[in-house]
């Protein structure tokens, strides 16, 4: 082969090689850390919603989880954050303002989008969720709130009107004693925000019934059925009671224990829960206040995902219903 004619082809192999490289660069095919046009925020989207497949990260810390009516908050926000298709953390804080302040910062620090409690001290907790609210966290109180929540940027609270529930209550068992008695009550821990407003809500009925006398001061028994139990053994043998007004579940179930079924003793409580359910079957109390603290956790979690989804609530202080329920309706709530 002469010179003209090598210099011939290897021309030709040159121009054939740029147009298989250029047809290649006209593929339809986009490349692989392309994205389509319009979806330039898949990304900002991802990190938006969380890692678990896209579900928003939220946190609940409860005060405690050793009632029933913990329980019951419990089971509803994870059965509604499987609704949603939430990642749902669950923490304890163990009465421990403390602990629920670490709690929160550490929820902070792993990113979550939401957090819901229930402060153990309203006041305590305060600067804890301003400090999350200031992150960036969609901060929810439920069941109580905060000290002035609204300043500290807490974005709702979902819980029940305790004043109103205690007026229920009270105003039930004056009805029952036909305004004339002696009575004695059980409290919560003395600093807590639900505690205080159903007492408020007794005093306000009280006012109206000069002849209903309390006996013996308020005891704090902190919500523990037991010890509930111990007080008012000690209270059975100092004093006659005509009722006693617990400001839970638990510890009204504590006093029906000491008192035993159809004692001839009226005995409340507040919260609706199963054990009090049962023990209004079997005579040992004789009614309760119905809060529904499952709805407060879950319409707690809805309205986390309904702001985190960019949308707006009607209203940013969600509230259940109260209703009493004794012997004559409690298997409709069981």
């Amino acid at each position: 082969m002469n010179k003209k004619k090598f210099l011939a082809m290897l021309l030709a192999c040159v121009m054939l090689l740029a147009v298989a490289t250029g047809c290649g660069n006209n593929s339809t095919t986009p490349p692989v850390d392309s994205a389509p046009a319009g979806d330039d925020a898949g990304s900002d989207a991802a990190s938006d919603t969380g890692s678990n497949g896209g579900a928003y990260k939220v946190a609940l810390i409860q005060q405690h989880q050793t009632n029933a009516f913990q329980i019951a908050v419990t089971e509803a926000a994870e059965a509604k954050a499987a609704e949603l298709g939430v990642e749902l953390k669950i923490l304890s804080a163990d009465q421990d303002a403390a602990t629920q302040i670490s709690q929160i910062e550490q929820c902070v620090t792993e990113g979550y989008q939401a957090i819901l409690f229930e402060p153990v001290d309203p006041d305590g907790l305060r600067d804890a969720a301003k400090n999350a609210a200031d992150a960036g966290v969609v901060v929810i109180n439920i069941i109580s709130a905060c000290t002035d929540w609204e300043g500290a940027g807490i974005a709702a609270v979902s819980y029940g009107n305790n004043v109103k529930a205690g007026e229920t209550e009270m105003q039930q068992v004056a009805d029952l004693l036909n305004g004339k008695g002696n009575i004695a009550i059980l409290t919560g821990p003395s600093a807590d925000a639900g505690g205080l407003q159903r007492m408020e809500g007794y005093e306000n009925i009280l006012a109206n019934y000069p002849d209903i006398v309390q006996v013996v001061s308020p005891a704090d028994c902190a919500w523990d059925t037991a010890q509930a139990q111990a007080t008012v053994e000690s209270w059975l043998s100092a004093y006659d009671l005509d009722a006693i007004i617990c400001e839970n579940d638990g510890m009204a179930v504590g006093a029906g224990n000491a008192a035993g079924a159809n004692s001839g003793i009226i005995i409340s409580g507040v919260d609706g829960t199963p054990d009090g359910f049962e023990a209004i079957k079997d005579g040992r109390i004789t009614g309760t206040v119905s809060q529904n603290g499952g709805a407060m956790a879950a319409n707690g979690i809805e309205a986390a995902v309904t702001l985190l989804s960019g949308g707006t609530l009607e209203t940013n202080v969600l509230v259940t219903d109260n209703t009493w329920i004794d012997a004559s309706n409690v298997a409709d709530y069981e």
